[in-house]
């Protein structure tokens, strides 16, 4: 249940990508102080305690904090310079990335029916490419959502497999933290400034679309395998589609919704598969 709520809350970040008058760097900055204020707080208030278990974990969670500022500034510039239907489909190459990445860093065998719908995915990632031409805008939206597939991915398996002996709301409290300094000296230095509407905005991004939406999607990924939680969550751009559409007036093209509807029916599989293995 948290997943779904986590790629239902998830899916409306894009929206924040066309309303919010700043660069995607000023963005990530501004979203990941207001986060990491709530988070520490919140870790405080409900574990009394906010330090990591060992000086290992730091150095990994900088790592993991390094991977997830990439991921959001190039996720956001990638709906920036195209459309919010088309980052949010093309992030969802990262599951096929966390399916052939996840047995190197488990140590376990890859299954050949993820294998499928790892291909299945990428089949649906295929159809948002008109062609390839760099200086397409839907090309470089699709190319930049790679580059935030593949920083995803890696952070999502990484954060499963270091983390899954603490809570979610600490380990996210770090990450946003490690990305929140990593963007002060761009905020100090920028030329854009944000307006009152814009500060209302960041606050709205920052407290739920973040702190709370990527807490839910971390505790999930204490019980389930990083791929499970990748594949479900494909839902998550069909959701950003139906928010592009809703709130932005922008009408996919028949080629976007078939990608979608592909990537949808692989994440049904994959939740279908995954509950009967759990019964069983």
């Amino acid at each position: 249940m948290t997943l779904y709520l986590s790629a239902f809350m998830m899916g409306a970040t894009g929206i924040f990508s066309k309303t919010i008058h700043l660069p995607a760097w000023d963005i990530t900055g501004y979203r990941t102080w207001v986060a990491a204020f709530l988070l520490f707080a919140w870790v405080w208030w409900r574990e009394r305690k906010i330090a990591l278990e060992s000086v290992r974990d730091y150095w990994r969670i900088i790592l993991l904090g390094v991977l997830l500022a990439i991921h959001w500034i190039t996720f956001f510039h990638s709906m920036q310079v195209s459309s919010m239907s088309i980052g949010l489909l093309s992030l969802y190459a990262y599951p096929v990335m966390t399916v052939f990445m996840e047995p190197f860093v488990k140590k376990t065998l890859l299954d050949w029916r993820d294998v499928i719908t790892a291909f299945v995915v990428f089949i649906g990632v295929y159809f948002l490419i008109p062609e390839f031409d760099l200086q397409n805008n839907v090309t470089q939206g699709v190319l930049w959502g790679a580059v935030s597939a593949l920083t995803f991915a890696l952070r999502n398996l990484l954060l499963g497999y270091w983390f899954s002996g603490q809570s979610a709301a600490r380990s996210m409290s770090y990450q946003v933290l490690i990305v929140a300094l990593l963007m002060t000296p761009v905020i100090f230095v920028s030329e854009h400034q944000p307006s009152p509407l814009d500060w209302w905005q960041l606050l709205l991004l920052g407290v739920v679309f973040t702190a709370f939406a990527h807490t839910l999607l971390g505790d999930s990924l204490r019980y389930l395998k990083a791929k499970t939680v990748a594949l479900v969550a494909c839902i998550q751009p069909v959701f950003g589609v139906i928010y592009d559409i809703l709130f932005l007036q922008t009408i996919p093209t028949h080629t976007t919704l078939i990608g979608g509807a592909i990537i949808l029916s692989a994440a049904i599989y994959e939740s279908v598969r995954e509950h009967q293995k759990q019964k069983s």
